[in-house]
């Protein structure tokens, strides 16, 4: 083949990369000068130092193509080449989009509520060990019909098919964790429920590395039943949530669970049965000090964990409702009572706990009825965005530094296109 058309393949793969680098470039400028973004400043700092690492050498690995060189060797390894720019751009894709969804007016009001709900969930456990939160997940919004979250090593649902692999393996050792709520949430804001239990699972793995490991031997020694190892970061999740929450936490997992009387009884993934589910929130917050009867049945796994420790403290510990919230006269059912009303007034709305007193509020009204109130909805997407003090989720990265971890990806990236 003639030498100009194997430099002109050269050309394709270059301009492909460059093209990429100045579309990721532009992107970045605009996400850090975004208002919308402005908590998400640390999550942006990491993928633009490992998505430049990635292109920076896929770059240089075409641009150390010999065009002289024989022409078939030299568009197999542009063939390669092009596949990681590709790769980069997957990968790149899947993050901005969920960034971007700050800027669709269909969902810009939720996740700016979901944003509050989410700082309030995460920052509090950390500040009461005197330690600086690293920065904490990432909301956003799919045609899903429950939520999830992505930590750092897992696999989100949408990227496992083969092709995806690589770009999962990116993702899960990212050091940006994402929380995915379902749809509906955007038009109804009381689903954010969801996200007490999501980032519950954010907080089990930063808390403390060794946490997940203590729990599941806590709740196999405090049952004498190894099952619970398998259910035990889900039961931490449902746990954290109640103490996020208060009991407002279990209707939701009821909601979602709800089903024929014979289904309830089968544990589903790593999760137990349902009555197993509520009856455990429920003694949480019995335990808790949060209202309730319990079930003294569970009560040495709600012990369990409520007793694990983090930084010398437990987790009952680390920041959850005040039992005065659930109380006949307490706020939340003052802020129950107000939201369902147009034009509430809503007061403690700059407190740290701000957004989760009144989410809880929100739960325990669609708990309380047939039907959500009509005005509850409005309320919310007006009066969350204004709760709490003003912050970012976090200063420094969750998980490994990010230079290091730049380079190992990047060194996975080439390797997989030998």
């Amino acid at each position: 083949m003639h030498p100009e058309r194997v430099r002109a393949r050269l050309d394709r793969s270059a301009t492909t990369a460059q093209r990429l680098g100045h579309e990721i470039s532009d992107w970045m400028r605009r996400g850090h000068a975004d208002r919308c973004l402005h908590r998400f400043t640390v999550h942006l700092n990491v993928l633009d130092a490992v998505l430049s690492r990635m292109l920076g050498a896929v770059t240089a690995e075409i641009e150390a193509i010999d065009p002289r060189s024989p022409s078939g060797e030299a568009y197999r390894r542009c063939g390669e080449l092009d596949r990681a720019v590709f790769t980069i751009r997957r990968l790149f894709d899947w993050y901005a989009t969920k960034y971007d969804q700050r800027r669709d007016p269909a969902l810009a009001g939720i996740l700016a509520c979901a944003d509050e709900v989410v700082l309030s969930c995460w920052r509090q456990p950390f500040e009461n060990l005197g330690r600086t939160a690293p920065t904490g997940p990432l909301a956003y919004v799919e045609p899903r019909f429950d939520a999830f979250a992505t930590p750092r090593v897992s696999v989100p649902p949408d990227l496992r098919l083969p092709a995806d692999s690589l770009v999962a393996e990116f993702v899960g050792r990212l050091p940006v964790p994402v929380v995915c709520l379902p749809e509906w949430t955007a038009t109804q804001a009381w689903w954010l429920t969801l996200a007490a239990h999501e980032v519950g699972h954010h907080v089990h793995k930063d808390l403390d590395p060794a946490l997940e490991d203590a729990t599941r031997d806590a709740l196999a020694e405090a049952t004498g039943d190894e099952t619970w190892r398998r259910w035990a970061l889900e039961s931490f999740a449902d746990a954290y949530s109640v103490l996020m929450l208060g009991p407002a936490a279990a209707w939701i997992v009821e909601e979602l669970g709800h089903g024929p009387p014979g289904s309830l009884t089968r544990a589903r993934g790593g999760y137990p049965p349902l009555p197993v589910r509520l009856a455990l929130m429920a003694e949480v917050a019995r335990q808790a000090g949060l209202g309730g009867e319990g079930a003294p049945e569970l009560a040495g796994v709600a012990g369990a964990l409520l007793g694990l420790r983090a930084g010398g403290r437990t987790i009952a510990e680390l920041g959850g409702p005040s039992p005065g919230w659930f109380a006949e006269r307490g706020p939340v059912r003052a802020q129950a009572l107000a939201l369902a009303e147009p034009d509430p007034f809503l007061p403690r709305l700059a407190e740290p706990y701000s957004a989760r007193l009144l989410l809880a509020a929100a739960a325990t009204t669609v708990d309380a009825g047939p039907a959500a109130p009509p005005a509850l909805h409005a309320n919310l997407l007006e009066h969350l965005p204004r709760c709490g003090p003003p912050g970012k989720l976090g200063d420094t990265p969750s998980g490994p530094p990010v230079e290091p971890l730049a380079e190992e990806l990047t060194g996975r990236l080439l390797g997989s296109v030998r």
